[in-house]
């Protein structure tokens, strides 16, 4: 009986010390995870990337074989000129209608017409502006770019597959974002009510710590478990951190 009492009268200060802390067990997570792929179907002729290579926004990821979305641009480019120089000469056309009527040389219903060519010659142009505008954006998907900083976790395609996006966008590949990580992890209901977004708490990785913060808590029980919460927290590790989503962490809570 008296051991028991020596134990209970330990300050919590020193248990906590010990290895007592409050530390709830975590999941690594990336803080973002996107799959990339191109509106457009073709053939991929280049993957530049692997699993694993760092890529910085804008940087040419994957390219589908360009050579028909040139040749559509070619097209566009052509008609557009062609009924721009319609557009043109029906305006021309009007004016000059337009001041022979002014002049009481013809009717008012040639001049309607003369209207109404106009009109009909704007619409046929600006349709044409609006697919070359197309045209480039196909040739400009030809080029799969990376949307941000970001680390490649999966390839999904071959030099030489067909890439068909008719119905659904095909991803091309999985990238990452890692910095913050994440660790993800399930309170109860008492800590879910306590923890504010940017409170800080300590994230163990292995034989490493870090300082974190509360990114977010949830406000819905989870599906089963009516007494727990999931909580997310950010944390910084070094740029050549090993890191990786789905490893185990603990979380040091206040």
């Amino acid at each position: 009986m008296l051991i028991w009492i020596a134990v209970l009268l330990v300050p919590a200060t020193s248990l906590a010390e010990e290895g007592f802390a409050d530390e709830t067990p975590a999941r690594l997570d990336w803080s973002m995870r996107m799959e990339v792929g191109s509106p457009v179907s073709g053939v991929v002729t280049r993957v530049k990337v692997q699993p694993g290579d760092r890529v910085g926004e804008g940087d040419v990821l994957v390219s589908l074989d360009d050579r028909a979305p040139k040749a559509e641009l070619a097209r566009a480019r052509a008609q557009e000129q062609r009924l721009k120089l319609a557009r043109e000469e029906a305006e021309r056309e009007y004016e000059r209608t337009r001041e022979m009527y002014d002049r009481a040389l013809i009717s008012s219903r040639e001049l309607a017409l003369a209207e109404i060519d106009q009109s009909m010659a704007r619409a046929a142009h600006q349709g044409a502006r609006a697919e070359l505008t197309q045209a480039r954006l196909g040739l400009e998907y030809s080029q799969v770019k990376a949307p941000m900083e970001a680390l490649v976790v999966a390839r999904h395609v071959h030099p030489g597959q067909v890439v068909q996006n008719t119905l659904q966008v095909q991803p091309l590949l999985t990238l990452a974002v890692v910095q913050p990580m994440v660790a993800v992890l399930e309170v109860s209901s008492r800590r879910a009510a306590e923890l504010e977004p940017g409170t800080q708490v300590r994230v163990r990785v292995e034989d490493q710590e870090f300082q974190g913060r509360v990114q977010r808590v949830g406000f819905e029980a989870l599906e089963g478990d009516p007494g727990n919460f999931r909580a997310r927290v950010a944390f910084d590790p070094p740029e050549d951190h090993r890191l990786r989503a789905g490893m185990s962490a603990w979380v040091v809570l206040p």
